[in-house]
């Protein structure tokens, strides 16, 4: 259920955007570069939890297994 799936804090969902394409996160989350950016960045460091949400998805759905544990 929803509550019981674990969910990725700020900080892990920075460091997992690092080596992606922005414009590929966009298109998969439906996320403005902008915000992406912002946040990737650390200009925005209190992004709503629907953006924490849809970048979890997208990171969860295009990792293969423990690509997202610490390194």
């Amino acid at each position: 259920t929803y509550f019981q799936e674990k969910k990725m804090t700020l900080t892990e969902v920075v460091k997992a955007l690092q080596d992606r394409r922005i414009d590929s996160i966009a298109a998969e989350t439906g996320l403005s570069r902008n915000t992406i950016s912002n946040i990737r960045n650390g200009a925005n460091n209190n992004p709503t939890i629907d953006t924490i949400n849809a970048l979890t998805a997208y990171l969860k759905k295009s990792c293969s297994v423990g690509c997202l544990s610490d390194k």
